[in-house]
C-alpha cells in the first residue's frame, strides 16, 4: 500500500510541474510574439540591430523584428530647436556673447549613416560644436560696430556656415534666429556715450536749423515790410504829383481868364484854340 501511495504522489507532482512548465512556455511564446511587433511614429525612423550589427532601417507604422535577436533603435527626424549661448570675438578683438536658436533635423535617408558614426550622440558630438564654430566664424568677419550695424544679416550668414558643416553629415538646417547680442561692459558704456553724443549733436543741428529758419523768416518779413513801404511811398508821391499838376493847371486857367478881354477872335483858324477855360479837369 505504501508503494502505491508513493507512485500516486509522484505522478501528481509531475503533472503539476508539467502544467507550470506549459504555462511558462505559453507566457514566453506570447511575450515573443508580442515583442516581435513595434510601432514607429511619423517623427521617427527605426534601425533594426541584429546581434550587434545594423540589419535594416524601417519607417513609421507597424513593423516586425525577430524576437530575442533583433533590437530596435529609434531615431528622431523631427525639427529640433536648439538654444545656443556662445562667447566669440569680433574682428577688432571685442568679446561678444551670442544667444541664438538653431533649428535642425536629421535627414530620413541619413539615419543609418548617422547612427553608424555617432550612435545617438550626434547633437553633442556634431551639432552643438558646429553651430558654435559657425558663430565664431561669422563674428570674426566684423568689427564690434559692424556686428551691431549688420545684426539682421548675422543669422543668415550663421545659417549658411552651419549648413556647410552639417549638411554633408546627414542634417538639414531650417533656420537660425539671433535672440541676443551682448558686449562687455566697457564697450557697451562706450557705445552709450557715443549715442548720447550723437543725439546731442543732432539736437544742436536741429536747434541751428531752427535758428536759421527763424532768421530767414525775419529777413523775409523785413523785405516784405520794406517793399510795402516803398510801394506806399511811390503811391503817395504819385498822388501828390497829380494834385500838384491840377493845382498848376487851375492857376494857369485862372490867369488866362483874368487876361481875357471878352472878345472872340475875328477869324477862326482851323485847328486854333479859343480863349476859353477848359473846365474838364
Amino acid at each position: 500500500m505504501d508503494n502505491m501511495f508513493n507512485y500516486t504522489n509522484a505522478d501528481g507532482e509531475l503533472k503539476v510541474l508539467k502544467i507550470i512548465l506549459h504555462i511558462l512556455l505559453g507566457f514566453i511564446l506570447l511575450w515573443a510574439i508580442l515583442g516581435s511587433f513595434f510601432v514607429v511614429s511619423p517623427q521617427e525612423e527605426a534601425i533594426i540591430v541584429r546581434l550587434g550589427s545594423i540589419s535594416r532601417t524601417v519607417s513609421s507604422g507597424l513593423n516586425f523584428k525577430m524576437p530575442f535577436i533583433d533590437s530596435v533603435v529609434k531615431m528622431d527626424v523631427s525639427t529640433k530647436a536648439l538654444p545656443v549661448d556662445e562667447l566669440a570675438y569680433s574682428k577688432d578683438g571685442q568679446t561678444v556673447q551670442f544667444q541664438l536658436t538653431a533649428n535642425y533635423s536629421l535627414k530620413n535617408d541619413s539615419v543609418e549613416s548617422v547612427y553608424r558614426e555617432f550612435k545617438r550622440a550626434h547633437e553633442n558630438t556634431l551639432i552643438i560644436p558646429s553651430i558654435k564654430e559657425a558663430i565664431k566664424s561669422v563674428a570674426a568677419k566684423y568689427t564690434a560696430q559692424g556686428l551691431i550695424d549688420n545684426r539682421s544679416k548675422l543669422p543668415i550668414e550663421m545659417k549658411d556656415e552651419f549648413t556647410k558643416l552639417v549638411a554633408t553629415r546627414g542634417f538639414n538646417v531650417s533656420a537660425v534666429s539671433l535672440t541676443n547680442l551682448d558686449f562687455d561692459d566697457v564697450y557697451e558704456s562706450a557705445i552709450r556715450n557715443k549715442q548720447v553724443q550723437e543725439q546731442q549733436a543732432l539736437a544742436q543741428v536741429n536747434i541751428t536749423k531752427q535758428e536759421d529758419e527763424k532768421k530767414k523768416q525775419e529777413i523775409l518779413k523785413a523785405e516784405a515790410l520794406a517793399e510795402k513801404t516803398r510801394l506806399e511811398a511811390v503811391a503817395l508821391q504819385s498822388a501828390q504829383g497829380e494834385k500838384l499838376i491840377d493845382k498848376l493847371y487851375a492857376e494857369a486857367a485862372l490867369e488866362a481868364a483874368r487876361k481875357w478881354n471878352g472878345q472872340l477872335p475875328q477869324q477862326m483858324i482851323p485847328g486854333g484854340t479859343l480863349p476859353f477855360i477848359n473846365l474838364t479837369r
